[in-house]
């Protein structure tokens, strides 16, 4: 059923080993064609993430002992990037005939940051990615937009990045002047244009599970 699926898919038995993983599975987890996956635990893949082997396991503890679907936020180095992406992983339980949990089927999805704009702006949701679209910005000002984009003030701004609100104006004076702009609200407006709206600074991100 999930063998010809673009999105990730996979099945693990009651022991979090791994039973099965569709083509968009191994792309997903960076796992070589010619690694045998089936008995193997998360700590054994070839593949960076296996460091998070600990938290994947206690998802599939979890999941098994709640009988219901249970999703995470897994930030790693997913197919193959060289940049930290978070992606929403939900594990869902598998019952025998007798209603015993005997593994879990889990699937991947990119995070899309949500808006109830785009139901009045008929706009597609977008995809959230740690990689800029464009290089125009240093990664100080990428962190300074990317906080400005969630509706922050600069007072907000300097204690998320442990500088002063003064610092923050002074990297702001510098993002209008690069794109040619005389307000936040301009500056959001040119942000959106050019898809800054669905980025996240990798600076910000932070490999690891986080539950939902």
């Amino acid at each position: 059923m999930i063998k010809f699926l673009d999105e990730p898919w996979g099945i693990k038995d009651i022991s979090s080993l791994h039973v099965y993983m569709n083509g968009a599975a191994r792309h997903y987890t960076n796992t070589p064609l010619d690694f045998t996956i089936e008995g193997k635990m998360d700590c054994e893949f070839p593949a960076l993430w296996s460091e998070l082997c600990e938290e994947l396991q206690e998802h599939d503890r979890l999941t098994a002992s709640a009988f219901r679907r249970v999703s995470v936020i897994e930030t790693h180095y997913w197919n193959g990037s060289s940049s930290l992406s978070p992606y929403i992983s939900d594990k869902i339980p598998l019952f025998n005939k007798r209603g015993q949990c005997i593994g879990t089927l889990w699937n991947a999805k990119k995070v899309k940051p949500h808006s109830s704009l785009i139901y009045i702006n008929q706009a597609k949701p977008s995809v959230l990615t740690s990689e800029p679209p464009i290089a125009l910005f240093g990664d100080k000002e990428l962190q300074v937009i990317f906080l400005l984009m969630q509706n922050l003030t600069c007072k907000d701004m300097a204690k998320i990045l442990n500088v002063s609100p003064r610092t923050i104006e002074s990297r702001l004076n510098i993002i209008y002047q690069k794109v040619d702009v005389h307000s936040m609200h301009q500056l959001k407006d040119f942000c959106k244009s050019i898809g800054l709206d669905s980025y996240i600074p990798e600076s910000l991100l932070t490999k690891g599970v986080q539950y939902l």
